[in-house]
Order: C-alpha cells, then sequence, then structure tokens
C-alpha cells in the first residue's frame, strides 16, 4: 500500500497589532533639587535625634532602677552595720577594763568615725549623681 502524503497546512499570518492612537501625558510637576536635599537632609537629622532620644531614654532607665537599688543596697548596709556595732559593743564589755581595752575602745570608736564620714560622703555622691 502506498502511502498518502498530507497536504501542509499552511499558518495563517500572524495578526499584526493595530496602531493606537497615542495622547499627550501631561508632564509630572518636577521637584526642585533643593527640595529634596531639605527633605533628605531633615530625615537624616530625624532619625540622628531619634537616635539619641532613645539613648537618653535608657540611661534615664537604667539611672531611676539604679537609684532604687542604690537605696535598697545603703539601708541593708545600714541595717547590718548598726547590728555589727552591737555585736562589737556586747564584746568589749565583756573583756576586762584596763588600759589596752580604753585605748582600743578610742581607736575603734576612731575608726567608727572615719567609716560614718566616709558613708555619708558616698552618699552625697550617689544623690548628687541621681540627682
Amino acid at each position: 500500500m502506498a502511502t498518502q502524503k498530507r497536504a501542509t497546512a499552511k499558518k495563517a499570518p500572524a495578526k499584526k497589532a493595530t496602531a493606537r492612537k497615542t495622547t499627550a501625558r501631561k508632564a509630572a510637576p518636577k521637584k526642585s533639587a533643593d527640595f529634596s536635599v531639605k527633605q533628605t537632609a531633615e530625615k537624616a537629622v530625624n532619625i540622628y535625634l531619634g537616635v539619641i532620644g532613645k539613648g537618653i531614654d535608657n540611661l534615664q532607665d537604667n539611672l531611676e532602677s539604679s537609684r532604687k537599688e542604690n537605696e535598697k543596697r545603703m539601708k541593708d548596709l545600714e541595717k547590718r552595720g548598726a547590728k555589727f556595732r552591737k555585736e562589737l559593743s556586747k564584746r568589749f564589755k565583756k573583756l576586762e577594763t584596763s588600759d589596752v581595752v580604753e585605748d582600743t575602745k578610742a581607736q575603734f570608736e576612731k575608726v567608727q568615725d572615719q567609716v560614718e564620714d566616709a558613708v555619708d560622703s558616698v552618699k552625697e555622691k550617689l544623690t548628687s549623681k541621681a540627682a
């Protein structure tokens, strides 16, 4: 049997899009270069000031929390110091009264006075920094 040849189908020519009429566009108003530079500079300044403001907020929070903690520590230390002073006083009363004991008591009182002065100066420094 003989093979039949098929006729190749011709493709239809591709349709071309019809040309459209172009309408005149209105030009967008151009911003002046000075305006955009000014706007960019203001934006940069605002960001910079925002970073500084955020840092100041964090610093104030840290100061407030440390001030509260310092007050609590100072109260605890003051209580412990009073308790320790009572204990030492009891020990001195138990000792025999002699020149050595009297001299030691005098020296101890001097040390206590110096410690109290140091504590007062630290308190003043902390309150002046906190204010």
